[in-house]
Parts: C-alpha cells; structure tokens; sequence
C-alpha cells in the first residue's frame, strides 16, 4: 500500500515538473491570431499594433490571419475548435456578443464558455455621421427633425446586424425615433451613397470617417461611445445629448479556446495587457481616435456578458436577423 502511495506522489511531482517545464518553454513557436474580418479598418490595425509589440515580450511571431466571413462567425468556429494550447488565438470584436442573438441556426459554440478570456485590448467609440447638406448641424437638431418627420430620415449600414446598424437600431429604441434602414454590403459603398447625399447618415468608426469630418464633406453630429473623441472635442456624446448610459462602441479583445492552462493564460494576458499600455501603442492607436485599454482577461469576460445582455434586447425587440 505504501509503495502504491508513493508511486501516486511521484507521479504527481513528475506531472508538476512537466507542466512547469511546459509553461516555461510556451512559446515555443509563433502563434496564430485570427481575425474574423479583411485587412483594413480599425480592428486590423489594433490587432496587429499591439501584436508587434506582445510578440516582442513573449519572444514568438504572433501571425495576424485574417479569416472574414459569416459575420465574425467564421474564425471563430476555427478557435473554439482549436487545440487548447495557446497558439490559436482569436480576436474577438463587438459582434462576438451579438451573433448568438443575429443568426437564426445555432452557433456551433457557446460565446461564453467555449473561450478562454485573455485581455480587453482597446476600444473605439463610433461618429454619427450626416450629409452637410441635410437641415440639421447638431444632434439635438437632428432629434428635433425626426421626430418631426417620421420614416423619412434615411440611415445607412454596412449591412444588416453590423455593429452600425446595431448601434442605429439602439438609438431609434431608446428615441422613439422612426427611421428607414438601408443596408449596403460593406462600409464603402454606404459610404459613397452617404456623400452622394442619396442616404441622410449613418455610424461609422471615427478612423474611416476622420479625413471626411475634416474636409467638410461629412458632418459630424455625435459620439456614440461615453467619451468625446480629442479630434473632435465640440462633437457631443449620445449619453451626454440626453439619453445617460448609451454607449456603442467596436471593443477589442483576445479569446483562446476553452481549457487553456492557468500559466499560459497568465503569460498571454501579462503580455497584451502589457503591450496595450506601452506608450507608443497607446499614442498610434489614440491619433486614430482609439482608446487603448489594456485589461485583464476578467474585465473582458465581464463586457462581453454585458455586451450580450444589451444586444439581445436590442436585436429582439428590433426583429433583426442577419443575412
């Protein structure tokens, strides 16, 4: 019985120095970060601003794989399925707690339990964007004509249940506001038709839309985040225009497939936490109007249940299901 006794506690100090060994060999070879969405645009550049700086801390090349399609749903079906061993990451955006709610077959993962939470890299706030030539310069003028005009102010998308139509959608709910939505297929061509003057206005993140806030040919009306943004310091939040607590913004963070070792989330987390508080990381993503954030894995867990929360009401009580 001893002998049995003693076997068993050596073999448990064996499985110790093994799993210690492994944690302090990880990584050992570069890691994959996929990203559900094409190159370009403010998600593609966080991710591959605060990956050039992780991978110098981990000691690994982290590889941006762009996977885009189904939504987001896509790359993450590929990590959820992943091996658990911290060399397939996901960099999940706002429609990670969205789509649970967007798409009407079930998902082929859980969004909360099939993820190992590793940091909340940034976020980036939003812009109301109009056509300068429509009857209205602020937001609350823009409150006042619609209600005065019901169903006639036209908003675009990029497409049905994209974060911008969300984000409108929250807005009329929380307004009473009776507005036509149409959706294009991308932020471009919605763009185009917007300073086209065939659609009134729309959302979009403040990196696509600064260069035209700045030459004229789009106004800005407000922020849909809960901070102005410091290259428009006079553009009002939604919050602070009358509805408290309105806040719609493309967050960012890193998931890993569920069952990731304590250690390796550990040294994952110190390192993109690290990274998105670095002083450069924190000055390129601010010019383009991006808050870096770098917290914890627990923070990013916490939003994403928020997130969830919000975005079931506001997609239920719209009837939107995506395409």
């Amino acid at each position: 019985m001893n002998n049995v006794k003693s076997l068993a506690a050596t073999g448990l100090v064996i499985a110790s120095i093994l799993a210690g060994v492994a944690y302090a060999a990880y990584p050992d070879r570069p890691i994959r970060l996929i990203l559900p969405f094409v190159p370009g645009g403010s998600s593609d550049l966080v991710a591959r601003v605060v990956a050039a700086k992780a991978q110098v801390i981990l000691g690994q090349p982290i590889i941006i794989d762009n996977r885009a399609g189904g939504g987001g749903i896509v790359a993450t079906v590929t990590v959820a399925k992943a091996a658990p061993d911290g060399y397939t990451l996901l960099f999940a955006q706002t429609s990670h707690a969205a789509n649970p709610y967007l798409v009407t077959t079930p998902l082929q993962y859980d969004t909360v339990k099939d993820f190992s939470s590793i940091a909340l890299l940034a976020d980036h706030p939003g812009v109301v964007v109009a056509n300068p030539s429509k009857p209205y310069k602020t937001f609350p003028e823009f409150l006042t004509y619609s209600k005065a005009n019901p169903g006639k102010v036209v908003y675009a998308s990029a497409g049905i249940g994209t974060w911008p139509h969300l984000t409108m959608a929250l807005l009329a709910q929380q307004s009473g506001l009776k507005m036509v939505h149409v959706p294009y297929k991308g932020a471009a061509p919605s763009r185009v038709d917007l300073l086209a003057g065939r659609v009134d206005l729309k959302v979009e993140a403040f990196t696509s839309t600064a260069a035209f806030i700045k030459d004229g040919t789009l106004r800005a009306i407000a922020v849909t985040g809960k901070e102005r943004i410091a290259d428009i310091p006079d553009v009002p939040t939604i919050a602070e225009s009358g509805f408290p607590g309105f806040d719609s913004s493309i967050w960012m963070g890193v998931l890993g497939p569920a069952g990731l070792q304590n250690d390796v989330i550990t040294k994952l987390q110190q390192a993109f936490v690290q990274a998105s508080k670095d002083p450069a990381v924190v000055k390129e993503l601010s010019a383009q109007g991006i808050y870096a954030r770098g917290l914890p894995g627990k923070d990013l867990t916490a939003l994403i249940q928020s997130e969830m929360a919000k975005w079931s009401v506001v997609i239920k009580t719209a009837g939107i299901v995506a395409e």
